[in-house]
């Protein structure tokens, strides 16, 4: 009798069944007793697990050796939460000590020491499980007696040091040192590198700079049982404090410059000036090495340290903050004003549209394309005058005139199917307009500055027609003020049709500094510069040499030149000659340093430049102590960038807080705040750096 096909086939599958039974038990017995190579049972037996140890940052001192930027230690409470988790209440007691003891919140700290996961969600740690985790940083001894006296009371709570950066001048030179931070995921995308326990730069020289400052990261092995439970401590492997940042910064003339802009501003204020903020520029014109440099607002990049509070960063970019952490000096985008005539002197004599030895109208108006532009408070001569008479009191007008016949001829190259020269154009490109000046920060902290072209303009319009339009219509009503929001509507209006054209009286504006033409206070130090330096425009620095934990030097930091200006240096010395402070009240600017005993050693140029429903920006760049060669070259150790926001004139508003500068270099009515009046030129002695981290 046949049996069923179903009976056949359970038949089949009970012996498919035990055959791969047997064959799984026959590879088992082979591999756990008679292969030779077969692998060892890893129960019972332990592993590393590696903790990192933060390394030291390394310091930035100034051009004497003076720390900017140094390492201090404090204390950092830590739980081991995998102890904790062993415990029949899974610590729960324990946590409920310790918040009692930080004035937290339980909840919160469980939270807090909890393994990250796609399951768990902030707070909670990111680090490996085994390692203790730091739960509050900066405790004080009443925490640190009660834990290490009392440990029965909190077991797998301990007090760990741990090194940050200090910043002991506190706002001193806040904007280029910086600040630094814990790293993100974007961070360890970056550079595998980096560990979650790793502190970074996040701007200034500490961003900058970072792979020379971070230095290597120690290591202390704990061994670890099958379970991932930390039984005993592994080997030790110490860190290594990064290396040394030696900058050209002075801090004595730090101090200096950014006392006399505080002072500045408050005694603006007083007089009834808004004086929202300022800057001040002290540069090495032969070498390109920044020896000062000040910005107002400030902050304390020590807020930073260990994390930010919501409440500090939240009061730092308050619209009543005024941006404090964005640096005036470096990262303004102002109208420079007047002080732009030394690039426009250098056009308009190279191409041959005035003559050095010519006299020229400087009337109170000029009317170009219709509208009438005037010299500030409708100064004027009733007879020509010569080009060192109208730098020395900035006369408008006389700039005006070959700006807009330089446009005027450019229209006509185009009418014959020619490329416009653009020569005002060309010549500030030269001098660093509309290009980050280089310096040796992150390139987001730089301005690039601007000017007006025919391109650039239609160009934007392209882009931005359809938005003016619509301004134009909206009529710009989230605006409270009638006469702002009048002048908005016209602005829009004729953006949306005539918005692509650049006309003569643009190229006008351009002459004197205005209209879209901006540049930073470290752009114009640069630029006067090259008018001292024979011509070269620089790429500023603020990092001199790096040196290695013995105090050896690793590398010098050297200054680039970018381009040399196409001016000629008897038109810089006829530059400098107009603008010298010898000339006294002919030059503008000049009456702030009458009878100073340096009067004649110091030459400048002031600028005035007019801000819609705010008070003029305020300008003064100056040069100095001037000497002559054999062969005529006039040099200069220092120029002096000034600016004040909604401060007046350049000679009021800046020429004072510069005056106040200048004495302290050359140590009037106080100690000289540099020998001999000169930046120092020797690198500074670092002591070797010993840091010891604990296991």
């Amino acid at each position: 009798m046949n049996r069923r096909p179903g009976a056949r086939r359970y038949a089949m599958i009970v012996v498919l069944i035990a055959s791969m039974t047997l064959t799984l038990f026959g590879r088992l017995y082979y591999v756990q007793l008679l292969d030779p190579r077969k692998p060892q049972q890893t129960a019972g037996l332990l592993h590393d697990g590696d903790i990192v140890v933060p390394a030291p940052r390394g310091l930035i001192v100034d051009a004497t050796g003076q720390p900017l930027v140094d390492n201090t230690t404090t204390r950092v409470l830590t739980i081991d939460a995998e102890l904790l988790q062993q415990m029949p209440d899974r610590g729960a007691a324990v946590l409920r000590k310790i918040a009692r003891l930080l004035h937290a919140d339980a909840t919160r700290l469980a939270n807090e020491i909890r393994s990250c996961s796609p399951k768990v969600p902030a707070p909670c740690w990111t680090g490996q499980p085994y390692q203790p985790v730091p739960v509050q940083t900066g405790v004080g001894a009443r925490v640190v007696l009660a834990v290490s006296e009392h440990r029965e009371d909190y077991p797998g709570v301990a007090i760990e040091t741990l090194s940050l950066p200090h910043y002991p001048g506190g706002t001193l030179a806040a904007h280029v040192l910086g600040y630094t931070g814990q790293i993100t995921e974007a961070d360890k995308k970056r550079n595998a590198a980096l560990t979650d326990a790793d502190t970074i730069g996040m701007s200034g020289l500490e961003q900058q700079y970072d792979s020379v400052l971070r230095g290597t990261d120690g290591t202390r092995v704990v061994r670890l049982s099958p379970q991932g439970y930390s039984v005993q401590d592994g080997g030790y492997t110490p860190p290594v404090q990064g290396d040394t940042l030696v900058t050209s910064i002075d801090a004595n003339v730090q101090k200096l410059a950014e006392r006399s802009l505080l002072e500045q501003l408050k005694t603006l204020r007083a007089g009834g000036k808004p004086a929202t903020g300022g800057a001040i520029v002290v540069m090495d014109p032969n070498n390109g090495r920044i020896i000062a440099i000040a910005s107002y607002p400030t902050y304390d990049p020590e807020l930073f340290v260990g994390g930010i509070s919501v409440k500090d960063y939240q009061r730092l970019t308050a619209p009543s903050a005024a941006d404090p952490l964005i640096s005036r000096a470096i990262a303004g985008q102002y109208a420079p004003g007047s002080t732009f005539k030394l690039i426009t002197t250098s056009s308009i004599v190279k191409h041959r549209e005035i003559s050095l030895n010519g006299t020229y109208p400087c009337p109170g108006s000029l009317t170009i394309d219709g509208r009438v532009k005037t010299n500030f408070e409708g100064e004027s001569f009733g007879y020509p005058i010569s080009l060192q008479d109208a730098l020395g009191y900035s006369c408008d007008t006389f700039f005006y005139a070959p700006a807009a016949a330089e446009y005027y001829t450019d229209q006509e190259r185009l009418a014959r199917g020619r490329t416009a020269h653009e020569w005002l154009q060309k010549m500030a490109a030269s001098y660093g307009v509309g290009t980050a000046p280089g310096i040796d920060l992150p390139a987001d902290e730089q301005a690039t500055g601007s000017y007006a072209d025919r391109e650039t303009r239609r160009t934007r319009w392209r882009a931005n027609r359809t938005l003016y339009c619509r301004e134009a219509k909206t009529g710009y009503r989230d605006v409270e003020d009638a006469a702002q929001r009048a002048y908005l509507i016209k602005l829009a209006s004729e953006n949306c049709t005539d918005g692509w054209r650049y006309r003569a009286g643009d190229n006008a504006d351009m002459s004197i500094g205005q209209g879209e033409t901006t540049m930073s206070p470290l752009q114009l130090a640069v630029a006067y510069s090259a008018l001292v330096n024979g011509g070269r425009i620089l790429e500023p620095t603020l990092g001199r040499a790096v040196m290695n934990g013995k105090g050896e030097l690793v590398r010098t930091i050297r200054t680039k030149v970018r381009n040399t200006v196409p001016v000629s240096q008897n038109v810089r010395n006829y530059i400098m000659k107009s603008l010298s402070f010898s000339r006294g009240w002919p030059v503008s600017g000049a009456f702030a340093y009458l009878d100073s005993p340096y009067q004649d050693l110091l030459g400048g140029k002031t600028g005035t430049a007019e801000v819609y429903g705010k008070t003029d920006t305020g300008w003064l760049a100056t040069w100095g102590p001037t000497s002559t060669d054999r062969t005529g070259r006039t040099h200069a150790r220092f120029v002096v960038v000034g600016m004040i926001e909604q401060g007046g004139t350049g000679a009021f508003g800046a020429g004072p807080m510069l005056k106040k500068v200048w004495d302290g270099i050359f140590g009037i009515g106080q100690p000289a705040v540099l020998k001999n009046q000169r930046p120092v030129a020797t690198l500074p002695k670092i002591a070797p750096q010993v840091t010891v981290i604990g296991k």
